[in-house]
C-alpha cells in the first residue's frame, strides 16, 4: 500500500527530516516523565515511534489518527500489547467521558480548522485532575504563512488566550533548540528564503491549496535534503537532547508546550 511522502508527518527513516524527528521526538520523552502507570491518548499519533515511547512507561496508550494508512503501519511496526490503535480525529476522539489520565497532542493544532473543538473534546476525555500536553509551532520561529498544511499558527499570547478558553489552570513553555540546532536552523532558513525570492510577485499564494501542497512538499524536501548535504557533520551531531522543554522566553522558543488540567469545575 502506497503512502505520499509528507513534511507534516516525520519518520525514524527519513534522512532528510532528521532534525525535525529529534525535535518531535523530544515532546515524547518529556511526555514520558508524566506517563508512568497512566491512561494515555496520544491524538494524531502519525507513524506511531511517539506512541510507542509512551508505551514503555504508560499502562495503556491510546493511538489515534484519522489517516488509516500510517495508522496501520504505525501498528504493524510496533506491535506493542498496550497500545490501542484507533481510527479517527482530533474533534471527535473515540475514547468515552473521563477515561483519561494523560492526553498528548503533538504538532497537530495548527492543523485543525476548529481548535477550541479540539480542547473541548481533550476536557470531555480526560479525568478530573487529568494533564494536556500539546506542542505546536511558534510563529515567530517558522516562515509564517508559507505551509499549506496550517490552518492557523500562534504565538504564545494567542496559544495561551485559546487554552485559557476551555481549561482554567494551564502554562505555555517552550521547546528551546541547543546552538547546534540554532545553527542548523539558521542555515536552512537563508535557503528557503533564497527560494522564496523566486516569486517577488507571490504568485504561489494564488495557486489551488492541492498545488501549493504538493509545490511546498517537494520545495521542503529538496531544501531539507540541500540543508543537510551542506551541513551533513552537523547533522550528524544533533540529537534528541538538543532540545528541551522548560520555562524562558518564549519568543525565543521553536516551539509551544501547553501543559493543561482539567480541573474538577472545569
Amino acid at each position: 500500500m502506497i503512502r505520499l511522502p509528507t513534511t507534516e508527518r516525520v519518520t525514524p527513516d527519513s534522512w532528510a527530516l532528521r532534525v525535525t524527528f529529534w525535535q518531535s521526538l523530544a515532546a515524547y520523552r518529556w511526555a514520558c516523565t508524566h506517563a508512568r502507570g497512566k491512561r494515555v491518548l496520544d491524538v494524531g499519533c502519525g507513524e506511531g515511534y511517539g506512541a510507542a515511547e509512551l508505551a514503555r512507561t504508560a499502562q495503556l496508550v491510546i493511538a489515534v489518527d484519522q489517516d488509516k494508512k500510517t495508522l496501520a503501519a504505525a501498528q504493524r511496526r510496533y506491535p506493542f500489547e498496550n497500545v490501542l490503535w484507533l481510527g479517527g480525529s482530533a474533534d471527535h476522539l473515540p475514547v468515552r467521558d473521563e477515561a483519561i489520565d494523560l492526553l498528548c497532542c503533538f504538532q497537530v493544532l495548527e492543523h485543525l480548522r476548529a481548535p477550541e473543538r479540539f480542547l473541548q473534546e481533550a476536557k470531555r476525555v480526560l479525568v478530573p485532575g487529568g494533564r494536556l500536553l500539546l506542542t505546536t509551532p511558534n510563529r515567530y520561529a517558522v516562515l509564517s504563512g508559507t505551509n499549506p498544511h496550517h490552518d492557523a499558527e500562534f504565538d504564545a499570547a494567542h496559544l495561551s488566550e485559546l487554552v485559557q478558553s476551555v481549561f482554567s489552570a494551564s502554562e505555555i513553555l517552550g521547546v528551546f533548540a541547543s546552538e547546534r540546532v540554532l545553527t542548523y536552523r539558521s542555515h536552512h532558513r537563508r535557503l528557503a528564503e533564497r527560494v522564496l525570492r523566486l516569486d517577488p510577485w507571490g504568485l504561489y499564494q494564488r495557486l489551488p491549496t492541492r498545488l501549493r501542497v504538493q509545490l511546498h512538499t517537494a520545495a521542503t524536501f529538496s531544501i531539507r535534503w540541500w540543508t543537510n548535504r551542506q551541513q551533513r557533520a552537523l547533522v550528524a551531531q544533533i540529537g534528541v537532547d538538543d532540545f528541551q522543554i522548560r520555562r524562558g522566553d518564549l519568543n525565543e522558543a521553536i516551539d509551544l508546550v501547553v501543559v493543561a488540567v482539567r480541573n474538577a469545575s472545569d
